[in-house]
């Protein structure tokens, strides 16, 4: 059986269905979204993604939820999940909102912490098309500037001989 990809469209009906059920169940949850959900919704820079991945709260009514949306929709009871939450950054602050409902809203991470986590991840392919979209919409153009970006929310972390790699790669010095 292939996975199912979730894109724009998908993202979107889910995330209704997941308001619905939190409304039935008395609870206003909140979403921030980051990784491919977030280019996927913010950037429009690629068709789909495999899952959506993201802090939440409240963490077990939101999960709950979020089950009930997968076996609606047929989706993978992870499409909704915050096992990439220990890469995100402390300071990463709010984000910009993309669903809004009186009792879900969706953000995603903002686009600086975004680019550090995409840069400290480092995933070939996958991540440098990914920063390419990033570094354009930021308009940087030396690896200096991405450094920066990358200490404002992991102070005292090094970049990886990876990272840096990519960031040269992908900005062709």
């Amino acid at each position: 059986m292939t996975e199912r990809l979730l894109d724009q469209k998908t993202l979107r009906r889910a995330f209704e269905l997941l308001a619905k059920s939190l409304r039935r169940r008395g609870v206003v949850g909140e979403v921030h979204i980051f990784g491919g959900a977030a280019m996927v919704l913010a950037f429009n820079s690629r068709e789909s993604t495999r899952d959506v991945d993201a802090v939440f709260a409240p963490d077990t009514q939101v999960l709950d939820a979020a089950h009930e949306v997968a076996v609606e929709m047929r989706l993978p009871k992870s499409w909704l999940n915050n096992q990439a939450s220990s890469y995100v950054s402390g300071v990463a602050g709010r984000g910009t909102p993309v669903f809004d409902h009186p009792n879900l809203r969706v953000m995603v991470t903002p686009i600086e912490h975004l680019l550090a986590m995409k840069v400290r991840a480092a995933r070939a392919v996958r991540d440098a098309d990914d920063v390419r979209v990033l570094l354009r919409e930021l308009k940087l153009t030396k690896v200096a500037q991405v450094k920066k970006i990358v200490e404002k929310y992991f102070a005292g972390e090094p970049l990886s001989a990876r990272s840096l790699a990519l960031i040269e790669e992908v900005l062709g010095e």
